[in-house]
């Protein structure tokens, strides 16, 4: 189950009234990003540039119930969706925030109820990822680098490339 609800991050410290909005992308340069769910911790980094940024896209992964019209808000963004299928309902709420030049976060909440074999009730999930800018790329190191814990690199391609 945890494998639906991962999380990412990003957002901005806009302010205003709320509107359909595209969360900005994270300064180019290595992050550190710490995931936190409720199966545990991880850490990786990664050397991101603007078409190489997946904040956005890891904190929606495996999310059935989506929606990707972001709003800004006081504290970033936010998007939402509430989808119901077979007896079965799925709040998902995604929230970013950050300055997204030295530190951004993503955040996901996603509460299931009428899951089948659960005796009533509903299941809380949450996801967030933190990360925050370590400085430039190493030399040796291209856009869509990711950096494991064990120190292998395994390198994403931009969305669509």
């Amino acid at each position: 189950m945890t494998v639906m609800l991962r999380a990412a991050l990003l957002a901005a410290l806009a302010a205003g009234p709320a509107f359909a909005a595209s969360p900005p992308k994270r300064a180019p340069g290595l992050w550190e990003t710490v995931t936190l769910t409720d199966a545990g911790r991880t850490v990786a980094k990664e050397c991101v540039d603007a078409r190489t940024d997946r904040l956005t896209r890891q904190i929606m992964a495996g999310v059935t119930c989506r929606n990707d019209d972001f709003k800004v808000t006081a504290e970033g963004y936010s998007a939402g969706a509430v989808c119901s299928s077979g007896g079965m309902s799925i709040d998902n709420k995604v929230t970013l925030s950050g300055d997204f030049e030295t530190f951004a976060r993503a955040e996901n909440v996603t509460v299931m109820t009428g899951l089948p074999g659960e005796s009533g009730g509903s299941r809380r999930f949450f996801t967030a990822i933190e990360a925050r800018r370590l400085g430039d790329c190493a030399p040796d190191q291209r856009p869509g680098d990711v950096i494991l814990p064990n120190g292998t690199v395994v390198n994403v391609p931009p969305a669509g490339g």
